[in-house]
């Protein structure tokens, strides 16, 4: 009897443990970082053909140009080109963490239409980037089977600020496919298994529950901006550029240049109306350097590199930091030196008179 009882615990105890691993992983992604803001990513799929002017629409995304650079596409590329079936594009969304979670901001919002049931806006609308339990709760909404049309929701995508393993990192929701596998998406992401399994609270392929937003941690390319700048923490990852500072400077992320964020002048008119045109973007400590500009020195070659901005001018540095040709520490690495080569003169003066 007494076995029995401990069998049926164990049990209880392991279904339980089992329910929370899985409402890990299809709820909230965890975001507990100091960084309390930031730009992340989802990965959006529409059963039925649509167009890139329906996607920014839908996800209130304010310039074109965010949902191009996200998926490295020509800037020339029409608002009406097409998107296939079951197309992936990654939409950048602004992340706030709260309480240990991250969602998107209230900027993405649905207005009810005819028929819609809170379900079907989660798993058709927005390709089950959500749950329609989410949903309900963050709008509290007394009975999810009681929607009115022309009712406005926000819809709380899931996202993540976390640094992983204290490196930056870009968080993408992707929906997993039915018959995928952890070491098939941490293979396409450049990931580990172990790593998205922790991250997301499961242990196995069991857990890996398709048509349900997973946290992916994508490289994101490192960078000299700022903490005090205003697009801080700038984050991109790989084969992707966003424009910043106002529209004035457009950084890109390629892994092939040492995962390291490279910038320049747009030549695009600021999109803020204080700044009649962009501020000049000499580097500072050489005021003969422009933004983007290289120049050699004792230590090897310098670039000029986006810094961040502010209200009033952009920032900029020369990286990498060059250290000082004189100073305490190399003193002290020529003094040894010379302490070293004396030393063996003297044993060698001493071998010599015991020879003779």
């Amino acid at each position: 009897m007494e076995t029995s009882r401990f069998t049926l615990i164990n049990l209880l105890v392991s279904f339980s443990f089992f329910l929370t691993l899985s409402a890990q992983m299809t709820g909230n992604f965890k975001c507990s970082g100091s960084t309390t803001t930031c730009q992340s990513l989802v990965g959006y799929s529409s059963k039925n053909a649509t167009t890139l002017r329906n996607i920014q629409t839908l996800f209130a995304v304010k310039n074109l140009r965010s949902i191009l650079g996200a998926n490295n596409l020509p800037l020339n590329t029409s608002r009406d080109q097409r998107v296939n079936p079951n197309q992936v594009i990654r939409i950048p969304i602004h992340c706030s963490c709260s309480n240990g979670t991250g969602v998107s901001n209230r900027d993405i919002e649905y207005t009810i239409k005819k028929d819609d049931t809170l379900s079907f806006v989660a798993t058709e609308v927005f390709g089950g980037l959500v749950t329609f339990q989410k949903i309900s709760e963050v709008n509290k909404i007394p009975n999810p089977d009681k929607i009115e049309i022309g009712q406005k929701f926000w819809i709380p995508l899931p996202c993540s600020c976390d640094k992983l393993n204290g490196e930056d990192v870009v968080h993408y929701a992707h929906v997993v496919k039915l018959g995928s596998s952890l070491a098939e998406i941490a293979a396409q992401f450049g990931t580990d298994n172990t790593t998205l399994a922790q991250l997301n609270g499961i242990i196995g392929d069991s857990q890996l529950l398709a048509d349900n937003p997973l946290n992916v941690p994508l490289k994101a390319c490192s960078s000299s901006v700022r903490n005090d700048s205003l697009d801080a923490p700038l984050l991109l990852s790989n084969n992707s550029y966003a424009f910043t500072a106002n529209t004035c400077i457009k950084c890109s992320c390629d892994a092939s240049k040492n995962w390291t964020l490279s910038c320049e002048p747009s030549q695009i008119r600021p999109s803020n109306s204080t700044w009649p045109t962009c501020p000049p973007s000499r580097c500072e400590g050489a005021e003969s350097l422009f933004l983007g500009n290289t120049t050699s020195s004792s230590c090897g070659p310098r670039s000029c590199t986006y810094a961040g901005y502010s209200n009033q001018t952009i920032f900029t540095t020369l990286s990498p930091t060059c250290p000082d040709s004189a100073g305490p520490g190399n003193y002290a690495s020529t003094f040894s030196s010379s302490f070293n080569f004396v030393m063996v003169l003297i044993q060698c003066a001493l071998l010599c008179l015991c020879l003779l």
